[in-house]
């Protein structure tokens, strides 16, 4: 084993162990259940692997999907007591945080730092516990993946990972731009129906079970265009958020189709962009809701904050019209 390899090494086991650290720290300290859904979706968990699962989706309110409730049931199970399950879930956030940036950037342990200290930072890791919806992480990682693998011109992989999105939340699908970066459009044809079938496949057995009510939802407009076109207070229905998901995807597949074999940064672009379509078009306004977009573009500029000098000479080349190497691989 090389010099080299042991320092990368090394250098990954310690931003692994001071961002699981710090993840750990702010669910200690910031361990308010005031606005998290955290416990409630637990709760549903529990009732989706009882004798009366059927009832799982019986109040409209639950818009968590399978694996969302899942990584909550989990949170709190690790967790054991209620001031442990921050802790276990804000720490289950970093894990997947630092598992995807390893996954993309390898040994390269400073681009995992900047990723990983930037989440704990910004609060990314923090929400998964103060609102309890660690669907907005999840999700962001899952497309990122997804955006790979269909620039590979894998488009089964790429399929199943956007409908794995879903599982954690059904807008998890807007994420369908993703897939308009394979090279040919009869891969992104075929990826779609893998996505929608894997979408398909977690909720299912809940409606077929006859009392799924998650589509009879309305949400109160509060801001977003919908606040400008509708008026705030009004009612937002299951029906405009189809219209509402015809836009953001469409703004995302035509900037997929722009970027598409020319871009390099066009796997965390495309997402990230596609996020910050939605939240515009959103009729509720939380904050967490950003943790999509922010974790993408963070991923994405990391390389940037990690070599400086790289980042020079890509400009220099770009202003000469010479071909540059990606940064994220």
């Amino acid at each position: 084993m090389t010099l080299s390899r042991v320092a990368g090494l090394r250098g990954a086991a310690v931003v692994w162990a001071l961002v699981l650290l710090a993840a750990a720290a702010t669910g200690w300290f910031l361990n308010s259940a005031t606005f998290s859904d955290a416990v409630a979706f637990a709760h549903a968990a529990r009732v989706a692997f009882s004798p009366g699962w059927g009832s799982t989706y019986a109040d409209p309110w639950l818009q968590a999907g399978p694996l969302e409730l899942l990584v909550c049931l989990l949170g709190t199970t690790l967790g054991v007591t209620a001031r442990g399950a921050p802790i276990a879930l804000n720490v289950i956030g970093a894990v997947a945080v630092l598992a995807v940036s390893a996954h993309l950037f390898g040994r390269r342990w400073k681009e995992v730092a900047f990723i990983g200290g930037g989440a704990i930072a910004l609060g990314i890791i923090s929400d998964m516990w103060e609102w309890g919806h660690p669907s907005e992480l999840f999700i962001a990682l899952v497309w990122l993946l997804a955006a790979r693998a269909a620039r590979d011109d894998r488009a089964l992989l790429a399929g199943c990972l956007l409908g794995l999105s879903a599982g954690f939340e059904t807008w998890g699908l807007l994420g369908a731009a993703v897939l308009f970066l394979l090279p040919r459009f009869r891969g992104t044809v075929a990826a779609g129906l893998v996505a929608v079938v894997t979408a398909a496949a977690f909720y299912a057995p809940f409606a077929l079970a006859g009392d799924f009510h998650m589509f009879q939802l309305r949400w109160a407009v509060v801001g977003g265009v919908p606040a400008y076109l509708f008026g705030e207070g009004t009612t937002f229905s299951w029906t405009m958020r189809l219209g509402e998901a015809v836009v953001v995807v469409g703004f995302g597949s035509a900037l997929a189709l722009s970027m598409r074999g020319r871009v390099a940064a066009a796997i965390w672009l495309v997402p990230a962009l596609t996020s910050v379509c939605r939240l515009l078009l959103d009729p509720v306004r939380y904050g967490y809701y950003w943790d999509t977009s922010l974790i993408l573009l963070l991923i994405g500029v990391a390389p940037w904050l990690a070599a400086p000098r790289v980042v020079a000479a890509q400009l220099a080349a770009v202003l000469r019209r010479a071909p540059a190497p990606a940064l994220v691989d």
